[in-house]
């Protein structure tokens, strides 16, 4: 009976531990973040763009503060605490929306991810299709042009415009005024 148990056990596949998720980043200290070293680029460029909307912000609120008109000393404090403590507070909020926030550095090390994924053009690429659409556009610039200029004459001639119109036109085309 001992052998058979033995031979059942090795055939069945082995028992592994059940994977471990990596601890929520709100335990321990407020600012760990969450899965260093992943989706850096993306986590930067968001934070420093989050940090210019928050520097912006704060400048204007800072400005719109002389509206309040109060005591002397208190203005004072007042202009330089108040955006000192929103400008604080967005950046701790910019810290947690890229760094601790669990659904949002998720989304940003995907992204990241298929980034890396895209085929970018080359420099050659991009100058011969920016070349396309550059003489794409004056040529149709042009046969715009000349079928508009088609339709003057062809309007004067039946009488719907008159002369003076069309000197005016072609005089301010020139440069002449008038």
């Amino acid at each position: 009976m001992a052998e058979r148990e033995a031979k059942l056990s090795s055939l069945a596949p082995p028992v592994s531990e059940p994977k471990r998720e990596a601890p929520a980043p709100s335990a321990g200290s407020p600012f760990k973040i969450y899965k260093p070293g992943q989706g850096q680029y993306v986590r930067w460029g968001s934070a420093i763009g989050g940090a210019a909307l928050a520097l912006f912000g704060v400048a204007f609120i800072r400005d719109e503060l002389v509206l309040l008109r109060l005591a002397d000393p208190w203005e004072f404090y007042v202009r330089t605490f108040v955006p000192v403590l929103i400008l604080a507070a967005a950046g701790y909020c910019i810290f947690w929306a890229v760094g601790r926030n669990e659904r949002i550095c998720e989304f940003m090390i995907a992204t990241e991810g298929e980034m890396k994924k895209v085929n970018w053009s080359s420099r050659r690429e991009v100058w011969g299709a920016t070349r396309v659409v550059i003489f794409t556009v004056v040529m149709l610039g042009l046969i715009l042009a000349i079928v508009d200029l088609a339709f003057i004459l062809l309007f004067s001639g039946i009488g719907v415009l008159r002369m003076h119109i069309l000197e005016r036109l072609f005089g301010n085309i020139a440069g002449g005024g008038g």
